[in-house]
């Protein structure tokens, strides 16, 4: 109550109704947000690196949660502080509030943010002070050049990217920068997107191979912003923080922007010409694999898989003898462990979910921010790990159950399994159809069985090369989103992970990535790249169809075949034999 309240102090010092708060760190990352970043996460005291907020000089505050944070967020936010919902422009009409001017920074807001307020009457009141007001009351000092800066490494372009970068550079200005006469200059906030383009690497955060940077691309010329350590590099250098100055030099100069891109951007381009804000051209480039890098990501499926297996056969051996108390954060450290002695191994790409009992009913749960539990037999559990590597990135999660678990969780588990297997055995038409919307529907028909008042979270999205779990231009939900409606293409690499949540009880979660590809007929299938048994005990085969359980068979046999998982794979595999 204290940080809201202090907040309220300057919103009032300010003359203003409101404030909001993005999860951005103006680069718009996904997943790896450094401490001083983590401002949505201080304010609302919750977890919760995804959502937006808005605290009121009337006494309201309102946390819009995403739906996988959302029991999260029941657990740990004052609701006596904070309202919770998924639609704060709605909130703000429902309650008929008045809010004439509602401040916000701009160099973390980003565009689409801006034009989900422009139905509402409010002004929208950029603070242009080099100190957030998060910064502000948290006491936290402030800089416009990042503290945490390393040397810039370049990727293999033979080994791992496939292609050069002089040979991407060429490809996005013939296809996407010069349309007939207009020629257009792309403005580069992500730092994803500049990796991939330039294939360069660094290591300025925990669980992103990526280095603080932004670029600007013109059909004959490229800038490179940046202050980490380099050698060699073949761009015309300028430091990171004279980015927002030389962007006023663009004059004339018909500009694309991602709708990404944080709003400050905006305010240094009012004397160029056109400035098209739509998907990022680079975005597209980078979600279709090509061979290389799709030989990659199978290749560090193989070793990720086996590091997960030697985690479940240590955790199998840990819970036959009770007095380890093994805890949540116990396996996920033992799984990154497993991980750095993989061959091309960088960084974990996400913070690992290692969940039990109640924390299950949590989905995006991690040991590392709150009290970790010790594991007991009677209890499910679940691990959901992944793993940047130099040819690729991982995803997957498994539920198991070191006991005698209750027939409503093996009903759940054995339809999260029908929900993959669903997928997995249907060809889908090569059509703008195959959408992430359209596959949620799918995933969550399989569900209808249980009573709709539960929670059931068909999720996905796409999956990097190498930087990080999330790519973010594909995501299977079934919120309306440019991202959610963007078809489905050959060559993607997708993470499906269907699940279903007791809230305060148990969840349940299975999680493969899966590589798409096209057949002789046009037919789009998805084949999995992740290689790990289900779990026999939580599966109900009277609920499976012969095809079912003849398709499961055949892809332990894949598991074995390209999977060193040792005896706790074989173990696994021989319970459906």
């Amino acid at each position: 109550m204290s940080r809201v309240e202090a907040l309220r102090a300057l919103i009032k010092e300010h003359e203003c109704d409101a404030y909001l708060i993005t999860d951005s760190d103006g680069h718009y990352t996904f997943y790896s947000l450094s401490e001083e970043d983590r401002r949505l996460n201080w304010i609302t005291e919750c977890q919760a690196q995804c959502g937006l907020a808005i605290v009121t000089l009337n006494n309201k505050a309102f946390f819009q949660v995403p739906p996988n944070y959302r029991f999260l967020a029941k657990v740990e936010v004052n609701t006596d502080v904070w309202t919770l919902g998924d639609d704060i422009v709605q909130w703000i009409n429902n309650q008929q509030l008045s809010l004439k001017r509602i401040a916000y920074d701009p160099r973390l807001t980003p565009l689409f943010i801006i034009e989900q307020f422009s139905a509402l009457a409010s002004s929208l009141y950029p603070i242009h002070s080099s100190n957030n007001w998060i910064d502000i009351i948290s006491k936290k000092e402030t800089s416009s050049e990042p503290s945490k800066l390393t040397p810039i490494w370049p990727l293999d372009e033979f080994r791992f990217a496939g292609q050069t970068s002089i040979e991407k550079v060429e490809k996005l200005r013939r296809n996407y920068l010069s349309d007939g006469e207009k020629k257009y200059t792309l403005i580069i906030t992500a730092m994803d997107e500049i990796a991939w383009l330039l294939n360069l690497r660094a290591n300025d955060m925990e669980c992103n191979p990526l280095f603080y940077s932004f670029a600007i691309v013109s059909c004959n010329q490229l800038w490179l912003f940046t202050d980490n350590p380099h050698q060699d590099l073949q761009y015309e250098i300028r430091p990171y923080e004279s980015f927002f100055a030389f962007l006023s030099t663009l004059k004339d100069q018909d500009v694309w922007l991602d709708e990404r891109t944080s709003v400050i951007v905006l305010h240094h381009l009012s004397s160029t010409g056109v400035v098209r804000i739509s998907r990022s051209p680079i975005q597209q480039m980078k979600e279709i694999k090509n061979s290389v890098e799709l030989e990659g990501f199978r290749q560090c499926h193989f070793r990720d898989c086996a590091a997960v297996c030697q985690t479940f056969e240590w955790l199998q051996k840990s819970m036959e003898n009770d007095a380890l108390n093994v805890t949540e954060l116990d396996v996920a450290k033992y799984l990154e462990s497993r991980q750095r002695e993989q061959v091309d191994f960088i960084s974990i790409a996400f913070d690992t979910i290692s969940a039990s009992a109640t924390n299950t009913a949590l989905i995006e749960y991690s040991p590392f921010a709150r009290k970790t539990k010790t594991l007991i037999a009677r209890d499910l559990f679940y691990l959901d790990g992944g793993g940047n590597y130099l040819d690729g990135t991982t995803d997957m999660t498994r539920t198991l159950h070191f006991g005698q678990a209750t027939q409503e969780q093996i009903q759940c588990y054995t339809l999260a399994l029908k929900a993959i297997l669903f997928i997995e055995m249907t060809g889908f038409p090569c059509d703008d159809t195959l959408t992430g919307c359209y596959i949620h529907s799918l995933l969550r028909a399989q569900f209808a069985s249980i009573n709709n008042s539960n929670e059931h979270i068909s999720f996905g999205h796409g999956v990097s090369h190498g930087m990080g779990v999330v790519e973010g231009g594909i995501f299977i939900s079934d919120s309306p989103s440019l991202a959610t409606s963007t078809p489905i293409r050959p060559g993607m690499v997708i993470a499906i992970e269907p699940g279903i949540y007791f809230e305060g009880k148990w969840g349940i979660r299975l999680e493969n990535v899966y590589e798409v590809i096209e057949d002789d007929q046009r037919f789009i299938h998805f084949i999995p790249l992740t290689l790990l048994p289900y779990s026999r005990p939580l599966i109900d085969v009277n609920l499976l169809s012969s095809e079912e359980l003849k398709w499961i068979n055949v892809y332990h046999q894949r598991c074995l075949q390209y999977v060193d998982g040792g005896t706790w794979m074989k173990q696994q595999i021989d319970l459906f034999l």
